[in-house]
Formats: C-alpha cells, sequence, structure tokens
C-alpha cells in the first residue's frame, strides 16, 4: 500500500499548479505515447533504417513482455488506484479498473526508452523524456501513485535489458 509520503507526492504532482493547456497535454501524453514514440523514430528510419527496423522489433517484444508481466504484478501486489482510494482527486481520464502497482505506461514507456536509446543513441534523450514525462502524467492524471511509476520505469528498463541480451545471444547463436 501506499505510504503517507507517496500520498503527499501524488497530491503535489496531481493537485499542483495546473491549468487548461497542461491538463490537454498531460491526457495527450498518457493517451498516445506509442505514437510520439513513433514519431521521434521517424528521422532515424529515414537515416537508418536497419537500426530502426531493429528498434521497432525490439520495442514491439519488449513491450508485449513488459505489458504481460506488468498484468502479473498488478495481480501479485493487488494495490489499489489513488482515484479509487482518494478523495477530492483531479481525475483527468477514466478510472482503470485494474490494479495500480506497477504503473504499466511506465514500464512499457522506460522499456521502448531504453531499446530506442540502447540502438539509436541520437533518440536517448528524447525517448527517456518522454517515458520521463508519461510516468510523471500518469500521477498528474490521477491513476497512479508515484512508487507506482517508480517501480514501473524501473520494470521498464529491466525488461528492455532482458529485451536485448536476449537479441543479442540470439544474434551471436545465429552468426556462429
Amino acid at each position: 500500500m501506499s505510504s503517507a509520503m507517496d500520498i503527499a507526492l501524488f497530491h503535489m504532482i496531481n493537485q499542483g499548479p495546473h491549468n487548461a493547456v497542461l491538463d490537454s497535454l498531460m491526457v495527450f501524453i498518457t493517451d498516445h505515447r506509442f505514437y510520439i514514440f513513433f514519431a521521434i523514430l521517424i528521422p532515424f528510419i529515414i537515416k537508418d533504417r536497419k537500426k530502426a527496423l531493429l528498434v521497432l522489433a525490439l520495442g514491439i517484444a519488449g513491450i508485449i513482455i513488459s505489458s504481460f508481466s506488468v498484468s502479473i504484478l498488478k495481480l501479485l501486489f493487488a494495490w489499489p488506484r489513488p482515484c479509487t482510494s482518494l478523495e477530492n482527486i483531479r481525475l483527468l481520464v477514466v478510472c482503470p479498473g485494474s490494479f495500480s502497482m506497477p504503473s504499466g505506461h511506465a514500464a512499457t514507456s522506460f522499456t521502448a526508452a531504453s531499446i530506442m536509446g540502447h540502438v539509436i543513441r541520437p533518440a536517448v534523450i528524447p525517448a527517456f523524456l518522454l517515458a520521463l514525462l508519461v510516468a510523471v502524467s500518469r500521477v498528474y492524471v490521477g491513476v497512479h501513485y508515484p512508487f507506482d511509476v517508480a517501480v514501473g520505469t524501473v520494470w521498464g528498463g529491466v525488461v528492455a535489458g532482458l529485451t536485448i541480451v536476449l537479441h543479442n545471444r540470439i544474434s551471436k547463436n545465429k552468426n556462429s
């Protein structure tokens, strides 16, 4: 369950400074993260199609693994979301029916960013900035605690690392 510090940080982000433009931006980021990741990838598709296709293939595999594993972890932890357990929050999206911990949006975004940054070094900064914005957006829109997104962030990195290691081993065996 969430600690008092986690709840206080949630309120600071969720009910802190906000306006209609920032609200719209955060909802857009939380709802359309993969389109934005793809937009980051477009210049690299034009420049180096082989690397971009590798990012797409590894990214899709990593995101599937991340999504599936997060679903299992949510059931194991069974932590309620702030939008179901706290009063007087700013809820900007529909409150999901699943459990809160870890954040799937944070996990899949950091999986995608880690893979993209590993394969295409110049993409590392925009990819990780977007992943960070996605993680913050989940608290801002009222559906996750900060600890949920922190764990999702770490989990996304772990899944990306495992995906890359597995790819490297398969590639090494294939070329041997």
